[in-house]
């Protein structure tokens, strides 16, 4: 199953739920999609994105200026991707969601 990591800004959470439909076919197929509104209530939140980004086959960069200027995003989820990239651990693939 190939896992797909989507890190984004929640300012922009209604574009990433308008990407996930467009990506339903690949769901039907056994891709498995993942962000952090699919961690549980008790969860540890950086526990819960750490291990899920560790696991991603494929992360998916929602970019924007709100996901640029985001410490947790571009300082954390975007550096640890982009480290996983270069050691060909995963594949990352940056989305302009809006200029």
């Amino acid at each position: 199953m190939v896992r797909v990591f989507m890190s984004y800004s929640h300012i922009d959470e209604a574009l990433r739920d308008r990407l996930e439909v467009h990506l339903a076919p690949l769901k039907r197929q056994g891709v498995a999609l993942w962000h952090d509104r699919r961690l549980l209530a008790g969860d540890a939140l950086e526990d819960g994105i750490g291990a899920a980004l560790a696991e991603a086959d494929v992360v998916l960069l929602l970019v924007s200026p709100d996901f640029l200027a985001s410490p947790a995003c571009h300082d954390g989820e975007m550096q640890h991707a982009v480290d996983r990239h270069r050691t060909g651990r995963a594949r990352v693939i940056p989305v302009i969601l809006r200029a």
